[in-house]
């Protein structure tokens, strides 16, 4: 597979829908919570965060080792690696505490340039079309490498 076709697969179908998913949990965050300023509240929030988004990784799992297999690119292949949680115990920490701070960091990005009434508006909705078209495009773009049966048109 060509390492331009790899990335555009990889940010359809991984990057843009795990930035969507730190909007969300962002824009959630902010709309929930009383006093979402609040550092000790924002740490309980982005802890949440950092467990949901170890979820998601779980799902994507399979692309991601499949999208891995095909490329040689050593930059490209630990980008792809971040999104992996098959890894060691030591580096599964390491990435939750990443998506710890990301987390923590996207509360404050989403008060920081939507006001409260666009938070508590259609801004979920909004994030959640863009992740469904990334990942429709992702996924239509490599189907047949991401499919279960290869040789299934």
């Amino acid at each position: 597979m060509k390492k331009s076709h790899v990335i555009l697969v990889f940010t359809f179908l991984l990057l843009i829908p795990y930035l969507c998913s730190l909007t969300i949990i962002g824009i959630g965050y902010d709309a929930l919570v009383l006093h979402s300023a609040d550092l000790f509240r924002t740490a309980i929030g982005a802890t949440v965060g950092a467990l949901i988004m170890f979820a998601i990784k779980a799902t994507i799992q399979r692309p991601v080792d499949l999208l891995a297999v095909e490329i040689n690119d050593g930059f490209l292949k630990q980008l792809l690696r971040f999104f992996s949680i098959r890894r060691r115990y030591f580096l599964q920490i390491a990435n939750v505490i990443l998506d710890f701070i990301l987390c923590f960091a996207a509360t404050f990005v989403v008060r920081e340039f939507l006001t409260l009434d666009q938070i508590v508006g259609k801004s979920v909705g909004i994030v959640m079309l863009i992740m469904l078209l990334s990942t429709c495009l992702g996924a239509y773009v490599e189907y047949d490498n991401l499919s279960i049966d290869p040789k299934q048109h």
